[in-house]
């Protein structure tokens, strides 16, 4: 699929068809051959496709392309509907009832019903990665009031419900392929999206390729290829050489490179994510709250932003961003380091002969630079910081099993609502797989966590997400900082790329210039 154009001409069309034969894309013209394939770089492969399997953001990018929701955001960030064509609510706000699409087909030829919908809230429910999402709702009052008409009712009131349908997690599944497929549904997923999976080899590649029975509007090429290159600057290659169409996570160091070249095209725009290092509170020396503060006090947050992303997001000051409700971010300042105060600190908590520690982190090129900053800050006070670089679903097995001792991640929430960063993060509950990987267990953060789910939309909810917040920066469980920003590069014949704020990307709506 390059776009190059006998002695001479024959040498071209025969170099052509070699180059489309080895899935080599498009050249370097902007004017499409064959705009029959999408052709996208990730740095990282998804770890799964089973919806409640895991919660990362790599793995959603693929399913939001195969699955659908009863709910979705739009573009504008409002809650709009998509499986369901609308939905009702007790006037006591505690049940809701979902009417449903007809017709709608899975991926294996089954109707999409109402008991399919039941199937998959009850997986989720029981499902540890995510079960804090639907933690609320009454498991025992799932119904299939008829095949196109779906009930639950939750337990206790809760203000960001239908954000949290919005979640990959909540995306509907099919009970005959998942009961089918037993274990290796993960890699055999069937959705209702415009994209079924035709084949998967990891760490490499994954093809999809357009579902016929789409019950939307059909994407305008037939197959989407998902390429895993690790390496930024090796992305941005592909993309200059035809390689892919799109490639993901530009790096700070190739923004220029790419505004600069008329082939391409870049895209930005702010996220819900925050870069923090988490500090796993439960292990000695980690458990004594002197100790992180000192971590924190010898971290200036601001140096390393301007060092490693150089204008690209803006440096944390919050647990999580100004684009998600209630934030502190826009009242607080970045972390300022203060090296005598965290000297002080240490030998009050008895390490005033120093440290030894590791930070993990994945192959992200700026958590590694972030981190190797960290290990020059930490020398000053007496803290050795080594540096340890996984891949991403060996790093994320490490923390879900609490072997770390400080770790860099990025949390991107699935919507604005606060409940679904610090819930997911903070609250004791999610230690390990549910997203605490920081293992915080304290009773005031919980409490407030749950006031913060159960109080409607207002002043007295912002109220209660200020004081948790500052709560979370008293405890130092972590150091946020980063607020990230989507930074996605593009050839010049892409059109209608949807860029969200909550960490994946539907890419069904592209189209290529003529």
């Amino acid at each position: 699929m390059k776009r190059k154009s006998v002695a001479l001409l024959s040498m071209l069309l025969i170099l052509s068809m070699v180059l489309t034969a080895c899935g080599g894309g498009k050249n370097t013209s902007g004017n499409s051959k064959d705009n029959n394939k999408l052709v996208i770089a990730t740095a990282s492969d998804a770890i799964t496709m089973d919806p409640v399997a895991n919660n990362d953001s790599y793995s959603g990018n693929i399913m939001a392309q195969i699955y659908d929701g009863l709910v979705k955001i739009d573009m504008e960030g409002n809650i709009i509907e998509n499986l369901a064509e609308s939905y009702d609510v007790s006037e006591d706000g505690l049940t809701y009832t979902f009417h449903l699409k007809q017709g709608v087909k899975f991926q294996n030829g089954e109707e999409m019903k109402a008991s399919d919908v039941v199937f998959t809230f009850k997986r989720a429910i029981e499902a540890p990665a995510v079960a804090h999402i639907f933690g609320d709702i009454d498991p025992n009052s799932l119904k299939a009031v008829d095949d196109y008409t779906f009930q639950f009712s939750l337990k206790d009131a809760n203000a960001g419900i239908i954000a949290a349908l919005c979640h990959p997690a909540a995306f509907i599944v099919n009970e005959k392929a998942v009961t089918e497929a037993g274990k290796d549904y993960a890699r055999n997923p069937i959705g209702t999206g415009p994209f079924k999976l035709e084949s998967w080899t990891k760490s490499a590649s994954m093809v999809l390729k357009r579902f016929e029975d789409y019950h939307g509007t059909a994407p305008e090429f037939d197959t989407l290829e998902v390429r895993v290159i690790p390496e930024a600057t090796n992305r941005v290659i592909e993309l200059e050489t035809g390689g892919v169409d799109i490639a993901y996570d530009i790096s700070p160091n190739d923004v220029s490179r790419v505004e600069e070249n008329s082939n391409l095209q870049l895209f930005r725009t702010p996220d819900y994510g925050t870069l923090y290092m988490g500090m796993n509170t439960q292990k000695t020396p980690l458990n004594d709250v002197r100790v992180r503060q000192a971590i924190a006090k010898a971290i200036d947050v601001e140096q390393i932003v301007n060092a490693v992303w150089r204008g690209v997001g803006k440096a944390a000051s919050a647990p999580y961003t100004s684009t998600i409700k209630y934030s502190i971010a826009e009242k607080n300042e970045p972390n300022k380091k203060d090296i005598e105060a965290a000297k002080q600190l240490l030998k009050e908590a008895g390490y005033e002969n120093g440290l030894q520690l590791t930070v993990s982190t994945s192959d992200r090129q700026e958590r590694i630079n972030a981190a190797t900053i960290m290990k020059e800050d930490l020398k000053e006070i007496g803290i050795d910081l080594t540096v340890e670089v996984l891949e991403w679903s060996a790093f994320i097995e490490k923390l879900e099993n609490g072997e770390h001792d400080l770790y860099m991640l990025s949390w991107i929430s699935d919507s604005p609502d606060p409940d679904m960063v610090v819930y997911p993060c903070f609250h004791s509950s999610m230690a390990g797989p549910g997203g605490n990987y920081m293992f915080l267990n304290d009773p005031e953060v919980d409490e407030l966590i749950i006031k913060g789910r159960r109080t409607l939309d207002g002043p007295d909810r912002e109220k209660v997400y200020e004081d948790l917040q500052n709560k979370i920066i008293e405890l130092a469980p972590a150091i946020f900082i980063y607020n990230s920003e989507i930074v996605i590069g593009a050839r010049a014949d892409i059109e209608n790329i949807e860029l969200t704020p909550f960490g994946y990307h539907r890419l069904f709506p592209i189209t290529f210039k003529n």
